[in-house]
């Protein structure tokens, strides 16, 4: 009597296709600017920086989700965000 061997298989796993975070591009208008800092102190994701007069500039554009808290709370109007799809 010959033996059998059996093959186990192991179960298939479905992969969930990788959902996109949101984006959002980030522009500053420096010129109605007047450098409170809020934006740079409270984004989320450390989107924005000082530069050297005060001013907010955008040093890791990759990290804005488009939550929209800077342009929100800009008590000068001085930033506006583009949502990226």
């Amino acid at each position: 009597m010959a033996d059998a061997i059996s093959v186990i298989q192991p179960p298939t796993v479905e992969i969930a296709p990788r959902q996109k975070k949101p984006r959002g591009e980030v522009i500053v208008f420096g010129n109605w600017c007047k450098g409170c800092g809020l934006c740079v102190e409270f984004c989320p994701t450390g989107v924005l920086a000082l530069d050297e007069a005060d001013h907010p500039v955008v040093v890791k554009p990759e990290n804005c989700t488009g939550c929209h808290w800077c342009d929100t709370h800009c008590p000068d109007m001085a930033i506006v965000v583009r949502r990226i799809e």
